[in-house]
């Protein structure tokens, strides 16, 4: 009987010193990290807005040739901060740091500002990247700082992490719930961990909320839609359309790594090739430009003009610009990129059967891409919900879309990369998204 009392007592979790322990660092870091992401998020503002225009033609052809200098200009930049920091090739991102909870303190800053010259030059890479660099760096430093063990130190990194997309994405649960599913903790510990997460998460949230005021929410607000059985039937198509798009994606990236970034083996050659190509691409097809958030609004407010074939053409564009992005040393997140990819995915959906529900299409795609491309498929559905604009009903379909490309690939075995090419990964890690098989396996197989 005394056995069975102190088994149930050990799952009251906040009779736990240390859970409150972790709680109280969790606000500060959370804070300190917020303040850290939405610092980023402001320097990446102000220097877009420094350095590109506001009335840009999104038509074919509608860039300038000035772009051209700029991009290949970050290029180069990019390059030779890259050799000068010593950053490695093989540098974690954002979802390994996820999944391990810590973070290369050597090289977190310098990785930091060269996000920071890559959004602003123009690159199709986020600020993903940057904000679970940043939140992990504080984290960590703060455990330094108060003399933890290791242990905690990787607690306070996620709470870190955590507190950083709070305030990136202005929206904590999705931060606390993207995390909690990239990580995904054993059960009976999982509220040890959500707890402090969430904390960390909504402190993030408040600091940034308090100086910009906005919000990710309805960020890509559609009219809503009577749901109708049909359309079920149909998201499990568009689930077929995503898992495809991301297989792609994960095949350019391969491609460029297996057999066209060795050509180019000098850092700062490799940087300024890429950014010219990007520059390219972004003159043909301006819609490609960065990392997508402002363009996929353009696009909305504009679908009927845009067309079918343009639409089209960017997706594929798209692609290989975030392709080139992550494989030429370039540093930004894969979170809002693949967004746009699935958002304009959706829109030419819609272009070309005017009979689906553009806010039906364009939520299915959005979520449907970045869902099995990342890894986080709950996550997604909650995001659509959340940008998108649509209630708890028109949010099904979505659900139905990003669960289906999911079990396709990770289910399934569909859409995945030949096991030689499985080391290839979209955020330039050797671990993580499971498109693309786990690397590290790979690698001892």
């Amino acid at each position: 009987m005394s056995l069975v009392s102190r088994q149930s007592l050990s799952d009251y979790f906040a009779q736990d010193r240390l859970f409150w322990r972790r709680l109280g660092r969790a606000v500060i870091i959370g804070g300190l990290a917020g303040a850290m992401a939405l610092a980023f998020v402001l320097i990446v503002k102000i220097g877009t807005d420094l350095f590109w225009p506001e009335d840009i033609d999104y038509g074919w052809l509608g860039g300038e040739w000035w772009w051209l200098a700029i991009l290949g200009s970050t290029g180069l930049v990019v390059g030779i901060l890259r050799v000068v920091t010593h950053i490695p090739d093989d540098i974690n991102g954002s979802l390994t740091i996820i999944q391990d909870g810590a973070v290369d303190r050597s090289t977190a800053l310098q990785a930091i500002g060269i996000s920071i010259v890559s959004l602003v030059g123009g690159a199709s890479l986020g600020p993903f990247d940057a904000g679970v660099r940043s939140g992990a760096f504080v984290g960590d430093r703060y455990a330094t700082f108060r003399k933890l063990p290791d242990k905690e130190r990787q607690v306070d990194a996620v709470s870190g992490i955590n507190g950083a997309l709070g305030g990136l994405l202005t929206a904590p649960i999705i931060a606390t719930l993207f995390v909690t599913e990239l990580r995904w903790p054993e059960r009976r510990n999982l509220y040890r961990a959500l707890l402090p997460a969430m904390a960390a998460s909504i402190f993030g949230f408040a600091v940034s909320f308090a100086i910009i005021g906005d919000t990710f929410l309805g960020v890509f607000a559609m009219p809503s839609y009577e749901v109708r059985f049909w359309h079920f039937g149909l998201a499990i198509i568009l689930g077929f359309l995503a898992a495809s798009l991301s297989w792609l994606l994960g095949l350019t990236v391969s491609v460029l790594r297996s057999w066209i970034v060795p050509l180019l083996s000098n850092q700062v050659v490799r940087s300024t090739v890429g950014g010219l190509a990007l520059g390219g691409i972004a003159i043909l097809l301006p819609l490609t430009l960065a990392s997508g958030k402002g363009e996929l609004g353009i696009a909305i407010d504009n679908v009927e003009q845009i067309g079918v074939v343009l639409l089209l053409a960017v997706v594929g564009a798209k692609i290989v610009a975030v392709a080139i992005s992550l494989t030429t040393g370039f540093i930004g997140g894969p979170v809002m990129p693949t967004l746009f990819i699935g958002g304009a995915a959706g829109l030419a959906v819609h272009a070309m059967f005017p009979g689906i529900p553009i806010a039906l299409a364009f939520s299915c795609m959005l979520v449907a891409v970045p869902g099995v491309s990342i890894g986080a498929p709950f996550s997604m559905v909650f995001l659509a919900a959340l940008t998108v604009g649509v209630g708890a009903v028109e949010t099904a379909p979505a659900a139905v879309a990003v669960l289906t490309a999911y079990t396709l690939h990770a289910g399934l075995g569909w859409f995945g990369l030949p096991t030689d090419k499985a080391i290839v990964d979209i955020d330039e890690v050797t671990v993580q998204s499971e498109l693309f098989e786990l690397g590290a396996e790979a690698e001892e197989t």
